[in-house]
């Protein structure tokens, strides 16, 4: 119930950006791009184990930060703003990892129960 509950507020929150976006005029291009410089780091920020990927990460993310703030992209501080909302639900939420099922596996372990009876 709490997943759920969670998922609608981020759904909602998500729907509430992208339409204050289209109705106050601002630039959807830069929203754009900021939600596709980083929607990948942030829903893979903890396969970054090494020091090296996260000194890229800070490295990349404080030069994008400038390069907004010296142009005055601000548009794209909210397309930040829905990567970390998305990103980081894919992240928290994500899907547990299995093992890939094998027909043959199956059988044998099927055949093997029978002849046990």
């Amino acid at each position: 119930m709490r997943n759920i509950l969670i998922g609608s507020v981020i759904a909602i929150t998500t729907a509430a950006l992208i339409i204050f976006m289209i109705e106050s005029g601002r630039s959807l291009l830069q929203f754009a791009i900021g939600f596709l410089l980083f929607i990948i780091p942030i829903t893979f920020i903890s396969s970054f184990k090494s020091t090296v990927m996260s000194f890229i990460l800070v490295a990349f993310s404080i030069f994008v930060l400038y390069i907004i703030f010296r142009f005055s992209y601000m548009d794209a501080i909210l397309g930040i703003l829905l990567a970390i909302l998305i990103g980081g639900s894919i992240f928290y939420f994500k899907v547990n990892r299995v093992l890939p099922f094998l027909s043959n596996d199956y059988k044998n372990a099927a055949i093997n129960t029978k002849e046990e009876k």
